[in-house]
């Protein structure tokens, strides 16, 4: 464990230890990784501190830069990925530690890809699988983190199209950068790893990528991001990425390379965006599909009222209205974002509606979620959804002051239920493990190389 070898400051701990630990364990005379890797496949069930998992993952992580591991750090992974399938109960494990060891997955496939491409694929399908058993969990905590998790879906299956660098003391690093062309096949983003590029006025070639950082004699790998020169490749800026920020290009706290010139610059990203795309395809039509097939969206309308649901319903509206909607004229742009807002009001009343709660009226009839037409029917099914949207609107009017009986009834209800359970508590009833709150350390580390 990292937390039991560094301290608070950097002069205190002993984060060799733990290195030379994780080397002698990957050793080819002891194999540790490949009885690892049988271990979580054969016997999943001792397993059962994801917080072990999470600190497995890193050391494999670690090692698989310097050690040749052949094939365990692959089996690792996939035991890992059925192990948390397989799970019927994710509610016993703490959230935090839930998204460490989906981040760790993630990062050890990306190293993976590299000479197992098909990694990639299997990973992406696991972490969908696992965000919707999350967003159906009865736990209100775990099904939050659920979609913060297809927040994280979304962003991963795209890139920005362009970054415009701002303020930076070199005046000729300033300006817009394109996503490189050599790393786009069909439309898609085809590698894990990227570059943008700009020329500027005076003729330089610039570059914006991610680098592997090294510290030598040591295992651990983080990506940094790096302003440099294509030609020269002399380094102007520079961010030192943590490793759970490493998706996406950084926007702020940038730092000068020794030498540069002040002040370094801040960062934006074009509202445009490119797909990424894995061994099956394009990685937002993967998402669509997943979405559509399995009604995540419906899942997450009709199983709250709690107001992180309908940002995240919001969230996954936007993607899916990118994803299903087809050429139209501006006309029919302007009906399109007419529904959308109508779609807004829904979002607010729907949970109400479809909740298990009590019924509001005899005669009333669950909302479904609007529908993505075919191009085909699309004005005629506008149509319709906006005299839907009317009835609607008058149907909550006459029914206000119940909603808000309702509303007021289920607030006293969680005070209740959060009341009981702290008298529980108190009394010694709920055995709480008190370090399933705590966060997960981070090692404070410093790298010396770029490769």
């Amino acid at each position: 464990k990292k937390k039991a070898y560094y301290g608070d400051s950097e002069s205190s701990g002993n984060p060799q230890v733990r290195v030379d630990m994780i080397m002698r364990f990957g050793h080819s005379s002891h194999k540790g990784f490949h009885h690892l890797a049988t271990r979580i496949a054969q016997r999943p069930s001792e397993f059962t501190n994801i917080d072990t998992l999470h600190y497995l993952l890193l050391a494999t992580i670690d090692a698989s830069f310097v050690l040749s591991l052949d094939e365990a750090p692959r089996r690792i992974s996939r035991a890992t990925m059925d192990h948390l399938l397989g799970e019927d109960d994710l509610t016993k494990y703490p959230t935090q530690y839930l998204y460490l060891v989906r981040h760790d997955l993630q990062r050890l496939c990306k190293k993976l890809s590299l000479s197992t491409p098909q990694i990639m694929s299997e990973f992406n399908q696991f972490w969908r699988s696992l965000t919707l058993k999350l967003i159906k969990s009865e736990s209100q905590e775990h099904k939050l983190f659920g979609l913060k998790e297809i927040e994280y879906l979304i962003d991963a299956c795209q890139l920005p199209e362009a970054y415009i660098v701002k303020g930076a003391g070199y005046e000729f690093v300033n300006g817009r950068y394109e996503i490189s062309p050599l790393v786009i096949s069909n439309g898609c983003v085809s590698a894990q790893t990227f570059t943008y590029e700009r020329t500027s006025d005076c003729g330089k070639k610039l570059i914006l990528q991610p680098c592997l950082m090294t510290e030598p004699g040591k295992s651990h790998c983080d990506v940094w991001f790096y302003l440099s020169s294509s030609t020269t490749g002399v380094d102007y800026y520079f961010h030192e990425t943590n490793p759970n920020e490493e998706q996406a290009v950084p926007l702020r706290d940038w730092k000068c390379i020794g030498g540069s010139k002040h002040p370094p610059p801040t960062l934006e990203q074009s509202s445009n965006t490119i797909p990424f795309k894995d061994e099956k395809g394009n990685l937002e039509k993967q998402l669509n599909k997943w979405a559509v097939e399995n009604d995540v969206y419906g899942i997450i309308l009709g199983r709250c009222i709690n107001e992180s649901h309908l940002r995240a319903s919001a969230f996954l509206r936007n993607f899916l209205s990118k994803m299903n909607t087809p050429n139209l004229t501006s006309e029919q742009l302007a009906l399109s974002n007419s529904l959308g807002q109508g779609a807004s009001v829904l979002e607010s009343i729907l949970p109400l509606l479809t909740s298990t709660g009590p019924t509001i009226s005899s005669q009333s009839q669950p909302l479904q979620p609007i529908p993505s037409p075919s191009a085909s029917s699309y004005l005629t099914a506008i149509e319709a959804a906006k005299q839907r949207l009317l009835s609607a609107q008058r149907w909550k009017e006459s029914m206000e002051s119940a909603l808000q009986g309702y509303l007021d009834a289920s607030r006293e209800l969680q005070a209740a239920r959060s009341s009981l359970l702290e008298l529980e508590r108190n009394h010694g009833i709920i055995d709480v493990d008190a370090d399933d709150e705590e966060e997960a350390p981070q090692a404070k580390k410093s790298k010396t190389n770029k490769s």
